[in-house]
């Protein structure tokens, strides 16, 4: 069951939780940490804090005089499509519709169609249409919805969950204590859903590198050229690869381990060409995960592979195993063992 609350002039759609103040710093996380949950922690936040509901407008709406304050909406639903928003703003002046994704995959072209039959229904002067995306995700998103032309007045603004962390985080220093509390917990809520890492791990992600170049690609650009020269390395985002960004990448090439890197930050790219200095200008079916590497971390001993796994397999190791073992698999195996413990 859900119900409508109010306050301040804004209203939310959210689930019937009872909040005192002093428990704003967990309601948050009692909401969950899916996609829906993302949505309605923003969606309550900027009901709740005017001065993030501000700094949201003026980032996706700049220079709008507002009247009165907007009403904020969770999932509304549309009688004659039958189909929900997952945040919409509304006032005179102004009409938001926001799409969160958790991840990378822009809107489908039936839910595009869907919010200009939507837009077309409001008499407001600015109408914004804003995407959610995967921190890293918003230059991939935005050349995804390329062929999508909104007619006018319609704008199309793409903004990754960091960016939202931002906002709360300033937010902070403004307003009533309640208020400021709640966009610092919004703030720490968002950082820890919406980053897709797990940066407090010691686990090691260790790959298999080769040195044949990839076809079409420079002769000097092979995957080790690109981890010891330019401390970038990227795969896949399809599901057979790891979904979640590692904190810390292993590589390993001529039979043995070579190094450790620290994953400093992380992009979600459909080209190499601009991002990975001499790439060639290709469009890969799929994005990719690319990896921006901290300064190599070499083991005092070699360490090489060991025996019993596939020579492109990979490996998580803790990061201590991996450079005090024998051999990688022996650091694998070792992990497991902790485990389990």
């Amino acid at each position: 069951m859900r119900q409508q609350l109010r306050r301040g002039g804004y209203r939310t759609d959210m689930p019937e939780l009872v909040v005192h103040d002093r428990l704003i710093a967990t309601v948050f996380d009692l909401l969950g940490r899916d996609e829906n949950d993302m949505t309605a922690s923003l969606g309550w936040g900027l009901a709740h804090n005017a001065a993030l509901l501000g700094r949201f407008l003026v980032r996706v709406a700049p220079n709008v005089l507002l009247a009165e304050p907007p009403t904020v909406e969770l999932q509304k639903h549309d009688r004659s499509d039958g189909g929900f928003t997952d945040i919409e703003l509304t006032a005179r002046e102004v009409h938001v519709i926001v799409e969160a994704k958790r991840g990378w995959e822009p809107p489908f072209e039936a839910q595009l169609t869907r919010y200009e039959k939507r837009f077309g229904k409001t008499k407001a002067a600015v109408q914004c249409f804003v995407v959610l995306t995967q921190n890293g995700a918003d230059q991939v998103v935005r050349h995804r919805l390329r062929a999508w032309a909104p007619p006018p007045p319609i704008a199309l603004v793409v903004l990754g969950w960091s960016d939202l962390v931002s906002m709360a985080t300033s937010a902070n220093r403004e307003g009533p204590t309640a208020e400021r509390r709640l966009a610092t917990e919004l703030a720490t809520y968002l950082r820890g859903v919406a980053d897709m890492r797990d940066t407090n791990t010691n686990e090691v992600h260790v790959v298999a590198l080769r040195r044949k170049v990839w076809d079409g690609w420079p002769a000097d650009l092979s995957p080790v050229q690109g981890v010891e020269k330019y401390r970038l390395y990227h795969y896949p985002t399809v599901s057979n690869y790891r979904r979640i960004v590692p904190n810390y990448m292993g590589f390993r090439y001529d039979g043995r381990l070579q190094s450790i890197h620290h994953v400093d930050s992380h992009e979600i790219i459909d080209t190499p060409h601009g991002h990975i200095p001499g790439a060639p200008d290709l469009l890969w079916d799929a994005p990719v995960n690319l990896l921006h590497l901290g300064p190599p971390i070499r083991p005092d001993h070699k360490v090489p592979t060991g025996k019993g796994i596939w020579p492109s397999a990979p490996m998580v190791v803790d990061i201590d195993l991996l450079l005090t073992s024998t051999t990688i698999v022996e650091a694998r195996n070792a992990t497991k063992e902790r485990g389990s413990a």
